[in-house]
């Protein structure tokens, strides 16, 4: 996040009361050091011993607040961690049973040296020089390397490279269990104001990443790396391709790009409320070549943070529908204990096979408004009883009012309250009211004059405009721009330097992609712990 936005954040930390007693150092010494969990059932290392040892330290040294505030998050973080019960997990990943070769490294000892490559964006030789230079003491102890005996660049690049995508990819979901096994998980809302049966709230995101390869064509496909004859999808979008007669397009075309062959373009326009609406590659906003990021983080409004607790990476215009409904279903079945209140996410979900996965989970569906074509002809709106918004409309097209959500019926009960006579008689106006039409809602006994409940769909059965908050209400506004901690991930990952992905291929991206979103949270708790720490030295002191 922005220093703007972590100075905002930190302050409303700090004038929350539970902050110091759940994030200090005292309030943690009791369960200190958190063991890092992985599944259950996980079988022995294949390797008996090894060359180097990661062992945890300990966290003395943030009892100073002097030290601690020259720590960075990372290094607080490795302090109140212990990840020695990754070992054997990691192992079975990465080593097999042999008793040829050298003792190997620690894979505990890699893995640490393949975070911290990522938290100081330096690459795998100077990660190597510095884990065996005279400026790499304090790491090679934390991660339990001997002087001397440290691994080259090849040896890190290859234990990143030889452990699957899923095994980084769901270090996110273990890191957040590790924080429920400590209490420091919200496990319901945490909104003000939000009733305590409420689960928590979840925010959908989606971050676009460039890819290492310089795009040749928008144009590219599976089909552009199939041997020759080949379609050119270029040529039949009315551009001018490429006729794959040169020798060089024998395998694949010469504007393909074979090192990133699942990177995709897309126009990105600056928002995706109107998704499913053409739009010029010359309209403003970017184009991209290469991945899409789309995590879920758990938002926690007490302490104005977010936790990502599953990710994921995909080509650029993969199309949000398809993977919705996959990435949902496992991360309901992933976290069983988090009962989901709220789901917020932007238009690219805006579509009756994503709202209705929401519903079904008993979340109100926080997810931006996805416009559709002739959605301001007023005339439609009258035939169908709504407005662009999804808010309904009487039987004269006068807009109704929001009467409150029953959470028990699930459904919002919107009234009329007999608008036309106020207007016919609204003194303040400036010119004459026409004279209110004819409607037996006026009757006195309809006290609030006609009454249209919203529940899983609008009355014409619509689901696309149907949400359980009124969209663009001072509530909604309220609720959906917590999106904010959602997004403080973006500033987060273009700092750890992945805006664009500095490895080759989807497979190498995910890597990235998982570790960097693994480092946020590790950074979120660090920054959590420092703050809280410091805070209750500096209330010691005054």
């Amino acid at each position: 996040m922005t220093d703007h936005q972590a100075l905002i954040a930190s302050r409303k930390r700090a004038a929350h009361p539970d902050f110091v007693p759940t994030f200090s150092l005292d309030a943690l010494r009791s369960q200190l050091p958190f063991r890092f969990p992985v599944p259950q059932g996980v079988p022995p290392s294949p390797k008996p011993r090894y060359r180097s040892e990661y062992r945890y330290l300990g966290c003395e040294d943030l009892t100073c607040s002097t030290q601690l505030v020259n720590l960075t998050f990372f290094e607080v973080a490795l302090r109140l961690i212990d990840f020695s019960p990754l070992r054997d997990y990691l192992a079975q990943a990465y080593y097999v049973p042999s008793a040829k070769g050298q003792v190997p490294f620690d894979p505990v000892s890699l893995f640490l040296g393949v975070c911290l490559r990522r938290e100081l964006r330096c690459g795998w030789r100077a990660l190597a020089r510095l884990l065996a230079g005279e400026h790499g003491t304090g790491w090679r102890r934390r991660f339990g390397f001997r002087e001397g005996d440290t691994p080259s660049a090849s040896g890190l690049r290859y234990f990143f490279s030889s452990v699957g995508p899923e095994l980084f990819e769901e270090l996110c979901s273990l890191f957040a269990d590790l924080l429920h096994q400590a209490g420091l998980l919200p496990e319901r809302s945490t909104f003000p104001g939000d009733p305590p049966e409420r689960g928590v709230s979840i925010s959908h995101d989606i971050m676009l990443h460039t890819a290492r390869s310089r795009m040749r064509c928008s144009q590219v496909t599976d089909t552009c790396y199939q041997p020759v004859p080949r379609p050119c999808p270029a040529q039949a979008a009315g551009q001018e391709g490429c006729d794959c007669t040169h020798p060089t397009c024998a395998t694949a075309c010469r504007r393909a790009t074979p090192l990133d062959q699942e990177a995709r373009f897309i126009h990105y326009a600056g928002g995706n409320k109107y998704a499913d609406l053409p739009t010029s590659l010359n309209a403003p906003g970017r184009n991209v070549y290469g991945y899409a990021s789309n995590p879920d983080r758990l938002l926690d409004d007490r302490f104005a943070c977010a936790w990502t607790v599953r990710t994921g990476l995909h080509p650029a215009n993969s199309d949000e529908r398809s993977l919705f409904p996959d990435s949902f279903a496992q991360l309901r079945a992933r976290f069983p204990y988090l009962k989901m209140g709220e789901f917020l996410a932007d238009a690219a979900l805006g579509f009756q096979d994503c709202l209705d996965l929401i519903w079904e989970a008993g979340a109100l569906r926080m997810v931006d408004i996805r416009a559709a074509e002739a959605d301001d002809d007023r005339q439609r709106q009258l035939q169908r009883g709504y407005d662009d918004k999804g808010h309904p409309l009487c039987i004269h097209g006068y807009p109704m009012r929001s009467n409150g959500h029953d959470y028990g019926r699930r459904r919002t009960k919107w009234c009329c309250h007999k608008v036309c006579l106020a207007h016919q008689t609204d003194a303040a106006a400036s010119h004459p009211r026409p004279p209110a039409p004819e409607c037996p809602y006026q009757a006195n006994k309809h006290k609030v004059g006609q009454v249209v409940n919203v529940g899983h769909t609008l009355p014409d059965g619509s689901v696309r405009l149907a949400r359980e908050v009124p969209y663009d209400s001072q509530l909604w506004k309220q609720r959906y721009g917590r999106r904010n901690l959602s997004e403080s991930r973006n500033g987060s990952v273009e700092h750890l330097g992945l805006k664009r992905i500095d490895s080759f291929g989807l497979t190498r991206g995910r890597k990235e992609n998982a570790f960097a979103d693994f480092l946020t949270n590790l950074h979120t708790l660090g920054r959590l712990v420092q703050e809280a720490t410091c805070l209750a030295f500096k209330r010691a002191t005054t």
